[in-house]
């Protein structure tokens, strides 16, 4: 077929999205559909911020990338000072 490069997205038979190739892309699409248990939290691209039930930051990619985001909201208890950044 596409050389494997979709099998995470034909897993996730009830997961319908307009954008397929951002499942699993290393970037957290933190809104529904795709951060849902039907597209399996974005394909795992959302798992650490998920991890932080508290965390609400206008861009939660910025969780956990390796740079540390030293201001609120981001670098708090809440967001896992910055998802450890």
């Amino acid at each position: 077929f596409d050389g494997g490069d979709c099998d995470l997205y034909n897993g996730l038979t009830n997961c319908h999205v307009d954008n397929p190739h951002w499942i699993g892309n290393g970037y957290c699409n933190y809104y529904p559909p795709w951060n849902t248990a039907e597209c399996a939290f974005d394909g795992g691209d959302c798992d650490l911020y998920n991890s932080y039930p508290g965390c609400h930051v206008l861009a939660p990619h910025l969780i956990g990338d390796g740079d540390c985001n030293d201001y609120p909201p981001y670098n708090t208890a809440d967001c896992g000072f910055d998802g450890g950044d």
